[in-house]
């Protein structure tokens, strides 16, 4: 059976073409188109390389003298020679490729095609072969031979499987009727193989069919299908891609990582690197470098170098700084291990730290100013409104100074006397300094000293017994001093203290204690003074009126607050504030205009930061519209005594001294001009003199009219 097997071979052998270095190409172009092989082959160096081009070789043709018609095939592989009397002991091997080249005595003889080789041996009945048929029977995929007729020759169980049918049935069945007949016949008509068609049979199986022509001498005489089962093919497919979308995400994650990655194998060889990387440490993206050895193509000092001996040599993660005067890099190696112990892989992650120690300088330097920002902070603090209004406001720099002097003095118990004129903030500036005080939590009580008779300031100040004195409470009642024990007493218009009380009041501040009237046992306390008047102590001490020894006991650390007037710059942030409490109570949405500002800055408040608030408490009632400009300000703050015709007289009724004719044609021309342009910046270019002249000579001419209007 054996010789039978080779003689049906011989059949289907064809004499192959060799190329060598001494082959004219136009007899194998003449021999090509006469026998018409399939194939021709290259020898190269006693190798043999096919040949899918035959136009390759003519366009290569002149070139044979520098042997380039060989070089152009030196990197193909060569296709293996087998003897032809192995042929079916090596049967694996020639089903294992597309064409087998065959030796006999010694020379290349045959070319033997698989789908050739195929055919032969299912078409035999030898018992060399049962093996053979053994394994076609073993294999996981549906065999399937159908003649030209449709009908089954020979399949395995699992096509009968896959196709849900029995072998008598199926081996009764016409194949084109069961599987359908367009894919036989796009065989038999073009003589390709037809591959991975997915098909619905009648029995409703499922399944992915491969059509295989077999040809003997190039005539088709059946067909081989190779089946397999849907779900299991779906199964491999959905793998597959669960593995693509898995390699996808991987890709996505490595180029959203800022650091850099590289992962190479046990030996340093590039498997994989994302898009982000360090270019100080690269002449090239390691992306291209995949498949390169490192070692090899870098310098053994770079760290990438270093870090890959370091984890060869311990087998364990290893980091390190590589710095330089323009960079600073850290790369750390993770080692990867196979089941086996043996090192498998190296991931590499590298980071540029560069940008990184400059911001941690610039962090140490932040640090170092925090202090800094953090008293400019609290410097600024009394700048914006604080709850119950502990806080001044204000913008100027005198003001400024003055709350720096408070806050200087704030964390020490010292007296202080609040020394200005009535209305400046005294009491604003008394509770800023309790408030930044260490008794800030401790109870502040105040007391005008101006509005409590005499005969009831001494036992409201010191306190007294039960029964002291007719009417007195029956349990006695502690004085102010006591009731601000830990905290703070404000002493407002402390000049106005009777010189009889003066002197316990000295006591009271010297030695910390008090008598309560009709006790004879003092009562101690911890209570910090602040003192406040609007006149000069001095004067009053010179005058007998103060005595000398309370005033030095008091004037331990004076803070001299300037009158509205000195400090302008306040008017306007004032202004805003007492408007927005008004729109904040009352539900208004009113605004002042830059004009109306202007107007408000040029009076000199003779009443201060008091007159401020109502004055504009009483525009806000007046406005009629959101917006107040300055004409709504004029009308309350320079209104005077109005001529017959209801306008401010501006003409000459008789004859006066020339001098008062000037001033009073100035006063009229200035007047004019705040009417009309309501800004002392514009009227003092349309008068043509200095804006400090405007505003100095309009604010003389509203004190005068607001004394006619008060004289009225």
């Amino acid at each position: 059976m054996k010789g039978a097997l080779a003689l049906a071979l011989a059949d289907d052998l064809q004499t192959p073409i060799v190329v060598t270095s001494n082959t004219d190409l136009d007899v194998v172009k003449a021999r090509l188109k006469a026998d018409g092989p399939s194939y021709v082959f290259l020898d190269v160096n006693g190798e043999y390389v096919p040949v899918k081009s035959f136009a390759l070789l003519l366009h290569l043709q002149d070139r044979r003298g520098d042997n380039g018609l060989w070089e152009a095939f030196a990197d193909s592989a060569p296709l293996p020679v087998l003897p032809f009397e192995q042929l079916t002991a090596r049967a694996l091997d020639v089903l294992s490729q597309e064409v087998t080249l065959v030796r006999r005595a010694g020379e290349l003889k045959y070319i033997l095609r698989e789908d050739f080789f195929l055919n032969t041996v299912l078409a035999s009945n030898g018992d060399e072969l049962s093996w053979l048929r053994n394994l076609f029977t073993s294999i996981p995929r549906g065999l399937m031979i159908v003649d030209l007729n449709f009908r089954l020759v020979n399949s395995n169980a699992e096509a009968h499987r896959i196709l849900r049918m029995a072998p008598q049935d199926l081996a009764d069945s016409r194949l084109n009727e069961v599987l359908g007949k367009q894919y036989f016949e796009y065989v038999m008509r073009t003589q390709n193989n037809l591959l991975n068609q997915v098909i619905y049979s009648s029995n409703q199986a499922t399944m992915l069919i491969d059509f295989v022509p077999l040809v003997n001498n190039q005539v088709m005489t059946g067909y081989a299908l190779v089946l397999a089962d849907l779900p299991s093919a779906e199964a491999m497919a959905m793998e597959l891609d669960s593995v693509k979308e898995l390699n996808e995400d991987l890709n996505a994650i490595l180029s959203t990582i800022y650091d850099e990655i590289v992962v190479v194998d046990g030996l340093g060889q590039v498997l994989r690197a994302s898009e982000n990387y360090v270019a100080s440490q690269w002449d090239q993206p390691p992306p291209t470098l995949i498949g390169k050895t490192l070692p090899k193509f870098k310098p053994q000092t770079s760290i990438i170098n270093r870090v890959i001996r370091e984890v060869q040599k311990h087998k364990r993660k290893v980091s390190m700084m590589d710095s330089s005067a323009d960079a600073q890099v850290l790369t750390v190696g993770n080692p990867v291990f196979a089941n086996s112990g043996k090192l498998q892989k190296i991931i590499l992650a590298s980071r540029d730290l560069t940008e990184f120690s400059r911001l941690q300088r610039e962090l140490e330097s932040t640090r170092k100013q925090r202090e800094t920002y953090k008293r400019e902070l609290e410097e600024l603090r009394q700048r914006v409104t604080q709850v119950n209004g502990l806080m001044p406001i204000y913008s100027s720099p005198v003001m400024h100074a003055v709350m720096q002097k408070a806050e200087r003095v704030a964390p020490f118990s010292a007296t202080v006397l609040l020394q200005g004129e009535s209305g400046v903030g005294k009491e604003v500036i008394a509770s800023a300094i309790h408030s930044l005080s260490e008794r800030r939590d401790a109870p502040m009580i105040k007391i005008n000293c101006s509005a409590i008779p005499e005969s009831l300031l001494e036992s409201e100040l010191f306190g007294y017994e039960k029964g002291a004195f007719s009417g007195a409470n029956p349990h006695g009642k502690a004085g102010l001093f006591v009731k601000a024990d830990k905290g703070t007493l404000f002493l407002d218009e402390i000049s106005e203290i009777p010189l009889a009380i003066q002197a316990k009041l000295l006591r009271a501040i010297q030695e910390r204690e008090v008598y309560p009237v009709g006790s004879t046992e003092p009562v101690r306390f911890d209570t910090r003074i602040v003192a406040a008047t609007n006149q000069s102590l001095p004067d009053l001490v010179a005058q007998g009126k103060f005595r000398e020894d309370l005033f030095y006991r008091v004037n331990v650390f004076p803070i001299d607050i300037p009158p509205l007037r000195e400090r302008t710059e306040d008017i306007g942030i004032l202004a805003n504030h007492f408007l927005y409490q008004f729109n904040s109570t009352y539900q208004r949405d009113l605004r002042l205009t830059s004009s109306a500002l202007e107007l408000l800055e040029a009076y000199d408040y003779p009443g201060n930061v008091r007159e401020l608030q109502n004055l504009v408490q009483r525009i806000a009632i007046s406005a009629n519209e959101d917006v107040i400009d300055a004409s709504v300000v004029e009308q309350i703050l320079m209104k005077g005594p109005a001529a017959a015709d209801g306008q401010s007289p501006r003409r000459f009724s008789q004859v006066v001294p020339l001098k008062q004719a000037i001033e009073q044609v100035e006063d009229e021309l200035v007047s004019l001009a705040m009417e009309k342009y309501h800004s002392s910046t514009k009227a003092a270019k349309a008068l043509g003199i200095n804006q400090s002249t405007v505003s100095r000579k309009y604010q003389a001419i509203q004190r005068r009219r607001m004394r006619q209007t008060e004289a009225k």
